[in-house]
């Protein structure tokens, strides 16, 4: 385990997550959030296999995957993204099964997850980009304090960040 909430835990996807993994993604109204329309379970497998590979999570130019798991029942809810640009820099995404969304799941594992990367790893900064369409994210980093700094009409999308 990672680091632990008040109702989740964070820790490393394991070969066992793929099933769930790919179930979550694929959902619709998931998907149209992301950068895939299909996450088959060859791609979930695929991307646990590389994050299995990782040996340290602040590691510049590495990037990973890990599970967030819902302690009353221990079951995957979702997963959060980091690509560590540097070593006071990374960016972080996060994708939560539908069935959870608007519980505030994604708040307290974002906000621990970020005081993690402060206190163990000293990252002095986060970022994250979302689709402008995506309100519930917007709304999620604007409560959290990160700040619009980039949009792109390229990929329709926006960054944000925040000091930690």
């Amino acid at each position: 385990m990672i680091l632990e909430t008040q109702r989740l835990y964070l820790r490393q996807l394991q070969e066992s997550d793929a099933k769930r993994m790919s179930e979550y993604r694929c959902k619709e109204e998931v998907a149209k959030y992301q950068s895939w329309k299909k996450y088959t379970i060859e791609d979930a497998t695929k991307r646990i296999q590389h994050c299995l590979t990782i040996t340290s999570f602040n590691k510049p130019k590495s990037d990973y995957h890990l599970a967030i798991i819902l302690k009353e029942n221990d079951e995957m809810i979702g997963d959060l993204f980091v690509e560590v640009v540097n070593h006071k820099v990374f960016v972080l995404g996060y994708t939560l099964d539908s069935l959870y969304w608007s519980l505030g799941y994604a708040t307290e594992i974002v906000t621990a997850f970020l005081e993690y990367m402060k206190e163990v790893y000293k990252f002095k900064k986060a970022i994250c980009y979302v689709y402008r369409d995506n309100i519930r994210s917007k709304k999620l980093l604007k409560k959290l304090h990160f700040v619009k700094f980039d949009e792109s009409y390229y990929y329709d999308d926006e960054g944000y960040v925040k000091k930690i």
